[in-house]
């Protein structure tokens, strides 16, 4: 049965312009009523139609900063949002909102606010994919009855990027651990591992893979009949779906596609979880924008010899493949950019140099060099690299989410978090 008795799904769009408003802006389009303010902007929401709240969710193209106020009659719920100069869609879900609203009031604006639609999609059954702000993906409500164990994401920022939502590591590592060891693990690419040699080997804690690496890795699977996870044939199978692999048509197997898919876990601990997916979603920009591709490879050529190697000794420290130049410089770009620039010396000096010397102390001396002779290169780095950022996404370092909860404090975003 259709969410909206037996009418055919509305698909409300509505393109407001305008500029400087006096007085009251109003604009009525099936069944959403705008009112534009000075400092306010209301939306009414005919609500009378939407049998399943749950099956619907609101889409805003809005520019700017501001305080969305989301009330039903009898409760309400507060939202911050910072979606830039450009305009940006958000998502308003119930997952998240907790509650499908009546009408909502957008206050508290910067200069730069503006709202070009809004629309109500109303779905006859639940997508198995919802577009979504990082924020969001944080913030909101796990469904406990999920027989998969994930939720999965289109970006907002990028739609063709995937994020799977994990219920714990076991569920993540049964989707992606053996795609982590064939493309990235030192001594494993290339090669398909059964599930009993991974056993207690560390994957990662979240994820990042780009078509190529996918299309390349369920092409040997086939082409080898090796028994692949049901988890890892669910995961190609939505692939395909996307359009992040292609079936060949000449050859057969798999060809890449255009997006990426990345990975976090609910296991994690809600300020590291952000952290992680702002990491994961620095790449997924990486992979999906080749002109901010080439300028990170031109930012990285322009490091001094010594500091390449320290990322080199970095990222060995780290498990990565540090001859795979790609991955070098994707893995510089994403440590560098997941947290504020403020925050940087604090992240490498104050956590990543003790972690790397307790767990090889014959490398003390040479971070100890490095960092007496190089003692601005991560500030300096960042700097440079935030400019690149910026100008593809109008994000910040440490700052990629555009959605999350009023009550939330900015310290959750702002301090790296201590161990």
């Amino acid at each position: 049965m259709n969410a909206c008795s037996d009418k055919k799904p509305r698909r409300l769009i509505l393109i407001l312009l305008f500029s400087t408003v006096i007085f009251p802006f109003i604009l009525t389009a099936e069944g959403i009523t705008i009112l534009r303010h000075n400092n306010r902007t209301e939306l009414l929401i005919d609500t009378a139609g939407i049998l399943k709240p749950e099956n619907s969710y609101i889409e805003l193209e809005i520019a700017g900063e501001g305080t969305i106020e989301l009330n039903n009659g009898q409760e309400s719920k507060i939202l911050r949002f910072s979606a830039g100069k450009k305009a940006e869609k958000i998502y308003l879900h119930t997952d998240l909102t907790r509650i499908f609203p009546e009408s909502i009031s957008i206050t508290e604006t910067n200069k730069d606010f503006d709202i070009l639609s809004a629309r109500i999609i109303y779905e006859q059954q639940p997508s198995s994919v919802h577009p979504a702000d990082i924020g969001h993906i944080i913030f909101s409500n796990f469904a406990e009855n999920n027989p998969e164990g994930w939720n999965v994401y289109s970006w907002n920022l990028i739609p063709e990027v995937l994020i799977f939502d994990t219920v714990d590591y076991v569920v993540q590592s049964r989707l992606f651990k053996r795609l982590a060891f064939f493309v990235e693990k030192p001594g494993y690419t290339g090669r398909l591992v059964p599930n009993e040699e991974l056993e207690g080997k560390h994957g990662w804690n979240a994820h990042d893979y780009r078509p190529e690496d996918l299309a390349e890795f369920f092409n040997m699977a086939e082409k080898t009949v090796f028994p692949l996870n049901r988890e890892e044939l669910v995961l190609r199978t939505l692939l395909l779906d996307h359009g992040i692999i292609k079936t060949a048509d000449s050859k057969g197997g798999f060809e890449a596609g255009r997006g990426a898919v990345l990975s976090v876990s609910r296991e994690t601990l809600p300020n590291w979880r952000y952290r992680f997916l702002t990491h994961e979603c620095l790449h997924g920009i990486f992979f999906t924008d080749s002109v901010y591709r080439d300028e990170m490879r031109e930012a990285f050529a322009e490091l001094k010899p010594e500091e390449v190697e320290f990322w080199k000794h970095l990222l060995d420290y780290r498990r990565y493949d540090v001859d795979n130049s790609y991955l070098l410089v994707n893995e510089f770009m994403a440590y560098s950019l997941q947290q504020p620039v403020e925050e940087i010396d604090e992240y490498f000096k104050g956590f990543l140099y003790k972690r790397m010397i307790a767990a090889r102390p014959y490398e003390s001396d040479f971070v100890e060099n490095f960092d007496r002779n190089f003692p601005d290169s991560f500030t300096s780095a960042v700097t440079k690299i935030e400019k690149i950022l910026y100008s593809h996404t109008g994000r910040i370092s440490g700052h990629l989410a555009n959605l999350y909860p009023a009550e939330v404090e900015s310290s959750f975003f702002d301090l790296f978090p201590r161990i």
